[in-house]
C-alpha cells in the first residue's frame, strides 16, 4: 500500500502524489499522453547522476519523444515508487519518492534504484510537474540495454 508523507497531508498532497505516480505508470504502460498531461509545457530534466552531463530544459513534447524513442524498445519496464513525500509552499510543491526501475530486454534485466524529485507549480490547469531529477543510488545489470532497445525500435521503423 502506498503512503503519502507530508507536512501538509490532505487532499492537495494526495492529488500531487497521484499526479507524480501517474508518470512512471503511464510510461510503463505506453500511455505517453497521460504522462504528458502531468507536466508543465517546459520541464527541467536531470538524469546526470545516471548519464553524466547537465540538467536539460525541454519542451514537454521533446521529453516524451525521447521516452518514446527508448522505452518501447524494451520487452517491459516497471518503475515502482515508494511512499511519495510532498512539501507544499504557496502554489509550489516538491514531491519525492524512492524508485526501483526495471528494464527487461531479451531475457536480461537492468535495474536502477534511487529517488525522484519533482518540483510542481499550481496554475490555471491545476498542479503540473515543472522538473524531474533522478538520483541514482544503485545499478545492476547492463546499461547497454538502452542502446539495444533503441536499435530494436529503429529496426522496426
Amino acid at each position: 500500500m502506498s503512503e503519502i508523507q507530508s507536512s501538509h497531508a490532505g487532499p492537495t498532497a494526495a492529488r500531487i502524489a497521484s499526479l507524480v505516480r501517474s508518470i512512471p505508470l503511464a510510461v510503463d504502460l505506453g500511455r505517453y499522453e497521460l504522462a504528458e498531461a502531468a507536466f508543465a509545457p517546459r520541464v527541467r530534466i536531470d538524469y546526470s547522476s545516471l548519464w553524466g552531463g547537465e540538467a536539460q530544459d525541454l519542451a514537454t513534447p521533446d521529453l516524451l519523444a525521447a521516452w518514446r524513442g527508448l522505452v518501447p524498445g524494451f520487452d517491459a519496464t516497471l518503475h515502482e515508487l515508494g511512499p511519495v513525500q510532498v512539501e507544499l509552499d504557496a502554489g509550489q510543491a516538491l514531491a519525492s519518492a524512492e524508485v526501483e526501475a526495471r528494464h527487461w530486454l531479451d531475457g536480461e534485466l537492468w535495474t536502477l534504484r534511487g529517488s525522484y524529485r519533482w518540483p510542481l507549480r499550481l496554475g490555471a490547469q491545476g498542479w503540473r510537474v515543472t522538473g524531474m531529477t533522478f538520483l541514482l543510488s544503485q545499478e545492476q545489470g547492463d546499461r547497454g540495454l538502452c542502446a539495444r532497445a533503441q536499435a530494436r525500435l529503429a529496426a522496426r521503423a
